[in-house]
């Protein structure tokens, strides 16, 4: 599994991660991949996800930026295309911007407090606006860069578990009647031949003289088997 990366992104974040998964495109054994992503800016399996630095995040709330294109907007084609659509917004600190001028300390005040207002609100109604959203805010860009790395590598080990789960067990064929009748007593094809090395034969095998007990001390045979083995015995020498 490939961490797609839209090439759009900021371009330090690009770096660290490339650094930390390594580029397909340079390495056989990188993770991660930038190209143009039409929707979302990190895609990792059925995750589409939108990352915004805090302030960036303000500015696309107001429409503030790249094809004025609001935040609202880039949400809901997330969640149109990706089944677990994700918010996550890294760095805490806000910096307002005042163009061409020297703000006061009371401006810079003023402003921060009015940023802080606009994403608070926007917090309060995305998820009634956005049911199936996934939100995380975390402190830093390395935190994130951790995040995406933590959970692309649990994305890997989940797939390879459900696969192993999910694997049909091996058709066992035999041409060996012998194996057959006593797999059909519950026991594996080795247990089977286990028992047919040690006895000689199936007719030694369910020969009346035959102890359950001595069965069971060949290639882990349990007391179930045995018993289901030795209930052939009535049928095989009344044949």
């Amino acid at each position: 599994m490939v961490l797609l990366i839209d090439r759009r992104e900021n371009e330090l974040l690009i770096h660290k991660l490339l650094i930390k998964m390594g580029d397909v495109n340079n390495d056989p054994k990188g993770q991660a991949q930038v190209l143009h992503l039409t929707s979302g800016d990190y895609i990792l399996g059925d995750w589409g996800i939108e990352a915004k630095e805090i302030n960036d995040l303000y500015r696309s709330i107001l429409g503030i930026g790249r094809n004025g294109r609001t935040i609202v907007h880039q949400l809901h084609e997330l969640c149109e295309q990706f089944d677990k659509p994700f918010l996550v917004v890294y760095n805490t600190e806000l910096k307002p911007y005042f163009h061409g001028r020297r703000p006061s300390a009371k401006q810079i005040s003023d402003e921060r407090k009015k940023m802080m207002a606009i994403i608070k609100s926007f917090k309060m109604t995305m998820h009634q606006r956005f049911p199936k959203l996934h939100f995380l805010q975390l402190n830093t860009m390395d935190d994130f860069v951790e995040w995406l790395y933590t959970n692309h590598r649990q994305n890997i080990i989940s797939k390879v578990k459900l696969n192993t789960i999910n694997k049909p067990a091996p058709v066992v064929r035999h041409d060996d009647n012998r194996v057959k009748t006593l797999m059909n007593c519950g026991v594996s094809d080795k247990q089977a031949e286990s028992l047919l090395a040690h006895y000689g034969n199936l007719t030694v095998i369910l020969r009346k003289g035959t102890k359950q007990k001595e069965m069971m001390s060949v290639a882990g045979i349990t007391r179930k088997q045995a018993k289901s083995i030795l209930s052939l015995r009535d049928d095989f020498n009344a044949s």
